[in-house]
């Protein structure tokens, strides 16, 4: 099998539009369209994912990505940026996807999309018996729950995302 097909096996769209759904679902109400593109590129980064799990209702941007540790020989703390990056690159390599995606969920009439996107049907992560399936959704319910508390001018800082 070539890796060509093992990237499409593993980034398949119906699966992302689980982790939208689930993003969708912690941010609580409408959302911005341009939001759904952040999603994929910080779900499936390893480390964010990884802090992400631990997030709670009162958790923010501040307290999820920013490291609280020092570097002996700089005595500075490490900026958000840096518990992000790559995530430009992994946006324009997964804009395709979440395209494919948004159109499985408006299909599926999971989502309606008018001035903002709508989520019409909820798929509670704690259904899932899958730990790593349970554990992905968590995240991306919690990541919503975060965004819902930032402005998208902040996002869009934070994420290093100019807006046009």
């Amino acid at each position: 099998m070539s890796l060509k097909h093992i990237k499409t096996l593993s980034l398949n769209p119906y699966m992302m539009s689980k982790i939208i759904q689930s993003f969708l679902e912690g941010y609580g109400s409408p959302v911005e369209f341009k939001l759904l593109f952040y999603v994929l590129p910080i779900i499936l980064s390893k480390d964010s994912r990884e802090r992400l799990i631990k997030a709670n209702r009162i958790s923010r941007l501040e307290t999820v990505f920013k490291k609280r540790d020092y570097r002996d020989y700089e005595k500075l703390k490490l900026s958000i940026q840096s518990n992000l990056s790559g995530f430009l690159d992994r946006f324009i390599e997964l804009k395709n996807l979440t395209k494919d995606t948004i159109i499985i969920l408006v299909n599926e009439e999971k989502i309606s999309i008018g001035n903002s996107v709508v989520l019409l049907k909820k798929d509670n992560y704690s259904n899932y018996k899958n730990s790593n399936i349970s554990e992905l959704l968590r995240a991306a319910f919690y990541l919503g729950v975060i965004f819902s508390k930032s402005s998208v001018e902040n996002l869009d800082y934070y994420l290093g995302v100019k807006s046009s």
